[in-house]
């Protein structure tokens, strides 16, 4: 997302842990009602978050513990709408969401499912749209949620 006049960009560095990941929410809830952010989409772009950073400290490996991981936040403003972007760039495995099939069956009992993979389904559920690009070593996934501006 790229700064514009009516949309100051808000960043954080954190590590890949739990404790930074209940401060990554904490800021990212101030950021998004400075933005007059509703609070319904406030919650999706949290979920989201929430699931982002536990998979980067479950599944990122070494690399993604050792490293930083830096968030964005901005609010895009047009014709009557609104669009949170939430951007989360980690130095872990490279590891592109939307090349997992997460709409797969659901299994029909207990003793046919697998633990995981419900955080992605979790993501695309809450977000309106997502994207993910791996440069320079690091995942760059960016969250976006959006809603009819009540002006």
């Amino acid at each position: 997302m790229s700064p514009s006049a009516d949309q100051p960009l808000a960043a954080l560095t954190i590590r890949a842990d739990i404790r930074d990941a209940r401060r990554a929410s904490s800021w990212l809830e101030s950021a998004a009602l400075a933005e007059n952010v509703p609070p319904e989409q406030v919650v999706r772009l949290d979920h989201c978050l929430d699931e982002a950073l536990a998979n980067v400290i479950r599944h990122g490996g070494p690399a993604a513990l050792s490293s930083a991981v830096h968030l964005q936040f901005g609010v895009r403003r047009s014709a009557g709408a609104r669009t949170a972007e939430l951007s989360v760039s980690d130095g872990g495995v490279a590891f592109d969401p939307s090349t997992h099939d997460v709409f797969a069956p659901h299994p029909t009992s207990l003793a046919d499912a697998m633990p995981g993979g419900l955080g992605l389904r979790l993501i695309r559920h809450c977000s309106d749209n997502l994207s993910y690009r791996h440069s320079q070593g690091r995942n760059h996934l960016t969250i976006t949620v959006s809603w009819v501006d009540p002006a």
